[in-house]
């Protein structure tokens, strides 16, 4: 007759006290935990920062691109007046003018790009990156800046201080036309992102229309932000064939296409690392419960002896091998979630952002992530340990108390 549950679990308990084990079962024990905790936080944490790299630099191109641009092919202007996309559900537009500068301050020497906006259409949310000052300017056409935190580091400048741009119109027929003026910093601002970071410094809409001498109407390029940003795709093409040449679209995911495309490459044989990197771990789980059984013969020999059934006797030994792999799924998915909150909320693991286009390692917390991985640990810890259990239904309870 089977036995409850509750019967079995005494046997379970009793049979894994490693208190009262060898030291052999005790370090087995602990390797088969942790090698299963181990594979189970690596793969956690592996998903959630290809995950994170992804969503951190769209959401922070989008500040500076936005979700969707609008372009002149031939690198001319362009115009709100003359572009009309009001059949496409977007959430707002704005003109910027981007143009090259070079900034000196005493023998350093750096380009960068001067980027006019419209500070109080603020449609990318740029105000939650400012780190000091204030994310406005005194007029619409006041000679003042807000630069980057790395950008102040490296040329030592830092809030009220004044920089002395130079642009350079290389469109000129004749000889080049050079403008000099002094701005002042009233605000310091940083994304993380080290690509822009290290390249942008913006001003007022208006004082870079005078700076550059273009006419009101005309920007470098027309800035949306979509509602629904899982249909940035389909409104890019709704804009686009609304243009007409010599204008195109393009969205975030064409600015960051290498990067996004090499995250993807990356997550593509994680199904086949995840199952490699389980078995590996549950097969210390197999070696555990193969000792276990060694060491347990006499008392499995007793109990067949005594009436239980072989059926029973691999449910114990199944269920010792799950409830340990569970356990350390469960605590490497812990420590996987502890650690992610950590790094989102303090940012202590940093990166080159040269490299890495990020300055810390990005983190994205995603429930779907930890119940795979949990639940194929269990799923596989489950089918892997018939093997060894099936070994202990076999033993021949005769021969064991004849030998004992």
């Amino acid at each position: 007759m089977n036995m409850k549950f509750t019967q079995i679990k005494y046997f379970i308990d009793k049979f894994h006290n490693t208190r009262g084990s060898g030291k052999i079962i005790k370090f087995t024990t602990k390797a088969a935990f942790f090698s299963v905790f181990i594979g189970s936080f690596a793969l956690i944490m592996s998903l959630s920062i290809l995950d994170g790299f992804e969503d951190m630099l769209t959401e922070t191109t989008a500040k500076f691109t936005s979700d969707i641009s609008i372009v002149s092919m031939n690198g001319g202007y362009v115009s709100k007046d003359k572009i009309d996309i009001s059949n496409v559900d977007i959430k707002g537009i704005t003109e910027v003018i981007e143009k090259p500068v070079i900034v000196r301050k005493k023998n350093d020497i750096d380009g960068f790009i001067l980027k006019g906006i419209d500070y109080k259409n603020d449609i990318n949310n740029f105000q939650q990156n400012i780190e000091g000052g204030n994310f406005s300017f005194s007029s619409d056409s006041a000679k003042e800046v807000i630069i980057s935190e790395k950008v102040a580091q490296k040329m030592g400048y830092k809030l009220e201080d004044n920089v002395v741009l130079y642009s350079i119109d290389t469109e000129q027929q004749s000889v080049p036309k050079t403008k000099i003026s002094k701005f002042k910093i009233v605000a310091i601002y940083d994304t993380g992102l080290g690509e822009f970071d290290n390249s942008i410094i913006i001003a007022p809409l208006k004082t870079t229309h005078n700076f550059f001498d273009i006419a009101d109407n005309n920007a470098t390029r027309l800035e949306i932000a979509v509602k629904d940003k899982s249909k940035i795709a389909m409104n890019t093409d709704e804009i686009a064939n609304a243009l007409q040449f010599p204008y195109m679209a393009k969205n975030v995911f064409d600015y960051q296409r290498s990067a996004l495309i090499w995250i993807q490459v990356q997550k593509e044989p994680i199904p086949l690392v995840l199952g490699i990197i389980t078995i590996v771990a549950v097969l210390n789980v197999v070696t555990m419960l193969l000792i276990l059984i060694v060491e347990k013969t006499r008392q499995i020999g007793i109990m067949k002896v005594l009436g239980m059934p072989s059926v029973d006797i691999v449910k114990i030994f199944v269920f010792i091998g799950v409830r340990l792999a569970f356990k350390a799924a469960i605590t490497g998915g812990i420590v996987a979630l502890i650690l992610s909150v950590l790094q989102q909320q303090y940012g202590f693991i940093s990166l080159d952002s040269n490299v890495y286009f990020l300055d810390t390692v990005p983190i994205s917390i995603n429930p779907w992530h930890y119940f795979v991985v949990i639940f194929n640990a269990v799923v596989i810890s489950a089918v892997v340990v018939i093997i060894p259990s099936i070994v202990s239904s076999k033993i021949k309870p005769v021969k064991v108390l004849r030998f004992s």
